[in-house]
């Protein structure tokens, strides 16, 4: 018997795929909510929806490019009390990151995409990358300063 999976289904598939198995299993599936059987009114409605996750992914690429280019070649200053030595009290975190960015070029992002390859704990210029999608990644520079 055939069935679109509604959900994941350990050794059967995965959401939103045709398969064909036994009609006891099958039944006892569609009966969970698991999956509905493989009619022309459900394939038709599969279709639809590949079609507007597809739309989706889309339109999320598309703000990330958008969100990149606000993002590329912007500059974030800090100015921070310094120890003898030229090194931070403390370092300079993503939330930190994200407010500044907020509050001098009024781009908002989440704090988990910003990518530090090590904290920033020193003065000087340090790159920054930003997942903003899969395919898109943004990097801009951040100056740390003495007060």
């Amino acid at each position: 018997m055939k069935v679109i999976l509604l959900s994941d289904v350990k050794n059967k598939g995965k959401k939103g795929e045709i398969v064909n198995l036994a009609a006891g299993y099958a039944n006892y599936l569609i009966n969970n909510n698991l999956a509905a059987p493989a009619n022309n009114a459900n394939l038709k409605k599969l279709a639809e929806e590949k079609k507007e996750k597809k739309e989706k992914a889309k339109q999320a690429l598309a703000q990330a490019i958008i969100q990149k280019a606000k993002l590329d070649d912007k500059q974030l200053i800090f100015k921070v009390k310094v120890g003898e030595d030229g090194k931070l009290f403390g370092t300079i975190s993503t939330k930190q990151i994200v407010d500044a960015l907020k509050k001098q070029y009024d781009i908002i992002i989440d704090k988990r995409k910003i990518i530090l390859d090590e904290s920033i704990k020193t003065l000087g210029y340090t790159k920054v990358k930003v997942q903003l999608h899969k395919d898109v990644v943004a990097e801009f520079t951040i100056l740390v300063t003495d007060k």
